[in-house]
């Protein structure tokens, strides 16, 4: 009732306001163009870039209401999520699992892989700017763990105004409460900026269970500092960290309900923290440089209960205890040339990059302390960038050096190319070797007890990867606006009346000695090598804006999945095939003071075989759509933002994932996907003095 109240007042309240308020958004109708910085020479205009890059800015963070990176990528194309109530999200690109894509705050790696994968849900975007994608390999720039590609978060850096405050609320349905507060303060050349966040998660009851319940409760707390220092405009300093802290509760089945009743919950403990200095500048020449040394900390806790409903009482259960532990310290110095009135430009780098694990189910012999293992990567690169026939073609390649701890050297190249032999046409293709040295959980886990054998393995051999991606993009339509057509510009068509672009895209990534996790007897399990991996796919896909007040994208993208049973049976198809489909629909309104958005992913059901008894059988899980809308308006010059909305308009809970070459081909376990619709409201206040 509470909640039904707020988010009809707040609804009224936009009206009023927006019927009332004349003033304009200072904002509205300007065209700014998007600026990336992950794997580039030097800041470059996102349309001019040899790679592609996706770009998620601060405005769709607050138009979709997430919270995390997890609620951020759920509607992204050839991008896939994955559920577990206790280790969280699992991320995958091009069909290529998250020990391939690596994660980096400000091009610093996130440490703290769990089953592979590092959890969207455990990064906020509270001070994060934009969101840069890169698929395909990166293993140039970034070395291992980026085979599938690259994911930056980019923070804030900057801000309009001497003095801003901040602060924000969400509130949702399904038991989110989301509180955030941000301020900054510009003090000469230094410029100061603090964000702290503070999540709640209490799920409703979702199933007839009791106390075991698919989603379980959590509470997250984070802050981010950032110090920045300016002495010229060619120069800038900056030192920031981060600490976060989430607590999971993971209340167990009640048992033996008629006498002394009992229950076994665990709970996990997490904490995040992270420490950046970073300095770069323009020297003569338009020579830019750039060095980072970056330190990362994960540290997991899990406590094991037995509790006794009668009386209250926890009993810790001493054999049922673990901790575990990941640090990373990355240090990293590049150089690059950026001459715009030069055919050819140069970049050299260096980087080292020093991980630890740590756990008492670490096991390395070797090692000088017990539950402790580390690794080392040292690597050099370089990459040479040259334009051709008037800068209508751009060819970059380069390669990189890498001396591994355990494996010795590695070399990877790259190349890219950009080709623009109109104004309406853009084609980029790229080729990249990817180097992937195995995890140090891959290499020195040890899990054994009554309910669990799985270990790890140090004969693992690193992968390697070629990856092959292409994409064609097209103006179909560019009409100018009518101030255009009467005497002023007409080139710049993303700022007239319609604009309508049409993109094509393919890739392809093959795996050598590919890294899972493999039944070796009867419920034992250790890590080992495949041979032979492989995804293919394409997407084909379309936007259209019309003036500054509608705006629409549609991609749909499929994505073939290798089959390993397919090497010993012919009769085998090689690719499982599954389609994604995106759709993303944003109507401005009220002079740019309010807007209309609607997002919607359908995920198509996968294929894939099984072997049970000694026979290949064929399973698949169920397709799914998550279709999300919410209202958004913006007041007094921005300083009032407000959304309400509703996600999971489905209503889609569980899908099924089994056999389906069986009778009636129904069966499998269910699987979940999401808490089920939820409506959301969300408020931000900002204050500011005069720039």
């Amino acid at each position: 009732m509470i909640f039904r109240t707020a988010f009809a007042a707040l609804f009224l309240l936009t009206h009023l306001l927006l019927t009332a308020q004349p003033m304009a958004d200072s904002l509205a109708g300007q065209q700014i163009q998007q600026v990336v910085v992950t794997a580039q020479f030097a800041p470059t205009d996102v349309r001019q870039t040899v790679n592609s890059v996706r770009v998620l800015n601060r405005a769709t963070i607050e138009q979709r209401a997430a919270v995390n990176l997890e609620e951020l990528l759920q509607t992204e194309p050839n991008l896939r999520l994955s559920q577990d109530a206790v280790l969280g999200s699992a991320l995958s690109i091009n069909g290529l699992r998250g020990e391939n894509v690596k994660i980096l705050v400000d091009g610093v790696p996130v440490v703290g892989r769990l089953n592979g994968s590092v959890d969207a849900g455990q990064l906020p975007l509270g001070a994060v700017q934009q969101v840069e994608i890169i698929e395909g390999a990166q293993s140039l720039l970034y070395g291992s763990d980026a085979s599938a590609g690259v994911i930056n978060l980019v923070t804030r850096k900057s801000q309009l105004h001497r003095f801003e405050a901040e602060a924000n609320t969400q509130l949702e349905s399904n038991g989110y409460r989301n509180l955030q507060g941000r301020a900054g303060a510009q003090m000469g050349k230094f410029l100061l900026q603090i964000t702290g966040n503070q999540l709640d998660f209490q799920p409703q009851a979702d199933t007839s269970l009791g106390r075991d319940q698919l989603w379980n409760p959590k509470t997250q707390t984070s802050g981010r500092a950032m110090l920045r220092y300016s002495p010229s405009e060619k120069v800038d300093i900056r030192l920031s960290g981060g600490l976060f802290s989430e607590t999971v509760d993971n209340l167990g089945e009640i048992r033996r309900l008629q006498y002394k009743p009992y229950a076994f919950d665990d709970y996990y403990q997490t904490n995040r923290s992270d420490a950046t200095l970073h300095g770069e500048g323009w020297l003569k020449n338009r020579t830019f440089w750039q060095t980072t040394i970056g330190w990362n900390r994960f540290d997991r806790v899990k406590n094991s209960y037995r509790f006794d409903l009668a009386d209250g009482a926890k009993t810790l259960l001493a054999s049922e205890q673990d901790t575990s532990a990941a640090i990373g310290l990355l240090t990293r110095a590049t150089l690059a040339t950026d001459r715009r009135d030069h055919r050819w430009n140069f970049l050299v780098g260096l980087e080292n990059y020093a991980e630890t694990a740590e756990g008492i189910r670490i096991v390395d012999s070797t090692a000088a302390k017990t539950g402790r293992a580390t690794g080392n990567d040292f690597a050099l690169f370089a990459s040479a960038k040259a334009d051709f026939f008037s800068k209508k073609l751009t060819l970059q390649g380069g390669a990189r050096w890498t001396q591994n701890q355990l494996y010795g050297a590695a070399v990877t190249p790259s190349l890219w190319l950009l080709w623009q032999p109109t104004a309406r046409w853009q084609m980029r293709f790229s080729y990249a070797n990817g180097f992937r040295s195995p995890g140090l959980k891959e290499l020195y886990f040890s899990f054994i007890d009554v309910n669990h054998y799985v270990v790890g393995s140090p004969d693992l051999l690193p992968e390697r990867s070629n990856n092959f991606r292409g994409e064609v993009t097209w103006t179909i339509l560019a009409a100018p606006a009518a101030s255009a057509i009467k005497g002023g510009s007409a080139s710049s068509g993303r700022s007239g009346r319609w604009f309508l672009q049409g993109q094509l895209s393919g890739f392809h990534n093959t795996v050598r000695d590919r890294i899972i996790l493999s039944e070796f007897a009867p419920v034992q399990y250790t890590y080992a090598n495949l041979k032979r991996w492989e995804t293919r796919g394409g997407g084909l896909g379309f936007s259209a804006t019309f003036r500054d007040w509608l705006r629409f994208r549609s991609e749909l993208v499929v994505t073939g999945f290798y089959n390993a049973y397919s090497e010993d049976d012919a009769a085998l198809q090689t690719l499982n095939w599954s389609p994604d489909w995106v759709n993303d629909l944003t109507i401005s309104f009220f002079k740019q003071k309010a807007n209309l958005n609607v997002w919607h992913k359908m995920t198509g059901k996968t294929p894939f075989f099984f072997e049970d008894a000694g026979a290949v059988r064929q399973g698949e899980s169920q397709g799914w759509d998550l279709l999300n809308a919410s209202l958004g308006s913006s007041l007094l010059q921005r300083k009032i933002r407000l959304n309400v909305g509703v996600k999971n308009i489905l209503d889609t809970r569980q899908i099924r994932s089994g056999a389906s070459d069986g009778p009636g081909h129904n069966g499998g376990d269910l699987r979940p996907v999401h808490w089920g619709r939820t409506f959301f409201v969300s408020a931000i206040f900002v204050a500011a003095t005069k720039r």
